[in-house]
């Protein structure tokens, strides 16, 4: 048995027949074995409360099942929260029962109509422009607009229209002097660098090889992939960050509309938005804390090259409300973009 299986089970054992557990569901893999061990196992030694994870491959689409309230907490994208709320899946916390979120930038809560909490961001990633640095320079992308110049014809890969539409389509429309409302400022650079790009990742592997292996020299892409990249050896990928700022992709924990052990989740959701719990996680995984008070590992920073404070003044955070209202018809045109029909 794994050491934090039996430190949970013991821990759950001796908290009595009748204990809370908290089930936390999250997409599978090395994010959802950090939480555990890193999260969890010090959550329920001091709290006294049984957790543990569940991996789902679609974790919106859990919350839309009809067995949603199994779960406890969900984590989604921002955007997704966003859609959740509008669907009226989620339940609705007033802010004296989340006091933790005292210490977090008021755009990363996610309220309903009503104002109530439906949504707490407890780590982010941003979105910048992965390169093989065998290859080019950070210099060579001061700019988002940089990626459409014509010497990257054939050396770029892009993303899938589902995701360029809310996160590349967002981010050069705000480059080009537009906005999260206003996006034709960016429809011709993304059109320039779908015709550069070689061609359209499928998953986060495949970006991986194509980067490693230099079939590819740059793309935008996810910071938290990159730093897992370079802890891994992989030294020749970098992440640069354009003088118009890095796209905030923040990750949200939700509690579906249902869900039981209301009291148990509370408890588990404050400290989810612990400074020193954020630290921890953000050592394992290359999240960055929400939390205004966590600071990051310093090797982190080493490797980042600036404190979180200096990080946060170079992220743009969109308005997502806006983004969600009008997602579909967006998604159209990226998608007859990608088809080469504009």
């Amino acid at each position: 048995m794994k050491p934090w299986v039996f430190a949970l089970s013991m821990l759950a054992a001796s908290a009595g027949p009748s204990a809370a557990e908290v089930i936390h569901a999250t997409w599978g893999g090395g994010g959802a074995a950090v939480l555990r061990d890193y999260f969890q196992v010090p959550f329920t030694q001091k709290t006294g409360i049984a957790a543990r994870m569940a991996e789902v491959p679609n974790t919106a689409g859990a919350v839309r099942s009809p067995s949603a309230s199994q779960y406890n907490v969900v984590e989604v994208t921002y955007f997704e929260a966003i859609g959740l709320a509008k669907s009226n899946l989620l339940e609705a916390f007033e802010d004296k029962e989340i006091p933790a979120i005292a210490n977090l930038p008021k755009e990363l809560v996610v309220r309903n109509k009503d104002g109530k909490i439906v949504g707490l961001a407890t780590h982010f990633g941003y979105y910048g422009i992965a390169f093989n640095n065998t290859l080019a320079k950070a210099s060579d992308f001061q700019s988002w607009n940089d990626l459409t110049d014509a010497r990257w014809k054939g050396k770029l890969a892009v993303t899938r229209p589902v995701y360029a539409t809310s996160y590349d389509l967002t981010i050069l429309a705000h480059a080009n002097g537009g906005s999260s409302a206003k996006i034709e400022p960016g429809i011709e650079p993304l059109k320039a660098i779908f015709a550069n790009s070689l061609t359209t990742y499928t998953s986060l592997a495949h970006m991986n090889t194509l980067l490693t292996r230099g079939e590819v020299t740059a793309a935008p892409f996810y910071s938290t992939r990159v730093w897992s990249l370079r802890r891994d050896g992989q030294k020749t990928i970098e992440l640069a960050i354009p003088k118009e700022g890095a796209l905030m992709l923040p990750y949200v924990v939700v509690v579906p509309k249902g869900s039981a052990e209301r009291a148990q989740t509370i408890t588990y959701l404050n400290e989810l938005l612990d400074a020193a719990a954020q630290t921890r996680i953000s050592g394992q995984n290359g999240s960055i804390p929400t939390n205004n008070k966590a600071v990051l590992p310093p090797e982190y920073e080493q490797d980042l090259g600036m404190t979180r404070e200096a990080l946060m003044k170079k992220m743009y955070i969109p308005d997502w409300n806006v983004i969600v209202s009008d997602y579909e018809d967006r998604l159209n045109r990226v998608e007859q973009i990608a088809a080469g029909k504009r």
